[in-house]
């Protein structure tokens, strides 16, 4: 039990670490990056006989699309707590988004990463090139809201692993398109957040 509850205040410390600091060089958002992914790993549908318990937020859509035939995505939010006085509920605010989708055979794969001022640090994504289909792989750092550090990386079809394409501060042109649209969506995804808690999540000023 002990063990248990050990571990359990681990993951509590964590989870308040990556919260309250301020990421500002690559290597703290790889720091708050780890210490999430550590966080949700010890989640577990077994507790409390192991791990802690798992929180977040899950949005599983099925469609019919038109050319591309069905689409699924599952959408998964992991929030931490807000600074708090005197409420029965603590406010939430979006910590960490995965997404999983398709259209027709090509899929994606998307991750991001906010601190507690709703600002953008990170975002990893997989994105099938629609002609050839190469895979390329994303890793977008970001301070401030302003990309800091790039990095992309391409797999054909017939190979096994990813090649580095570019790393560097600006991303080319030819990159440019995807980067936006994951900007794009991170701004979507926290209005998205804020809608579901104002809906299932009763706390108060």
């Amino acid at each position: 039990m002990k063990k248990k509850l050990f571990t359990m205040f681990t993951a509590i410390i964590l989870l308040g670490g990556v919260t309250c600091a301020q990421a500002q060089t690559i290597d703290d958002i790889r720091k708050a990056y780890a210490d999430v992914k550590e966080y949700i790993a010890m989640m577990s549908e077994n507790f409390p006989s192991d791990g802690i318990p798992a929180e977040f937020y899950h949005l599983h859509v099925a469609l019919n699309l038109p050319a591309t035939g069905p689409h699924f995505e599952d959408i998964r939010m992991y929030f931490g707590e807000k600074e708090h006085h005197d409420m029965i509920y603590a406010p939430h605010y979006l910590r960490f988004l995965t997404t999983k989708y398709n259209f027709a055979v090509r899929e994606y794969y998307e991750e991001y990463l906010f601190n507690e001022k709703g600002q953008l640090m990170f975002v990893y994504g997989v994105n099938p090139d629609v002609v050839f289909g190469d895979l390329y792989e994303f890793r977008l750092y970001f301070n401030d809201q302003q990309l800091q550090k790039a990095i992309v990386k391409k797999k054909a079809v017939d190979e096994k692993e990813y090649q580095e394409v570019y790393n560097g501060p600006k991303l080319p042109e030819a990159f440019a398109e995807p980067a936006n649209i994951y900007r794009a969506k991170a701004k979507t995804y926290l209005t998205f957040f804020k809608n579901v808690e104002d809906v299932v999540y009763p706390y108060s000023e």
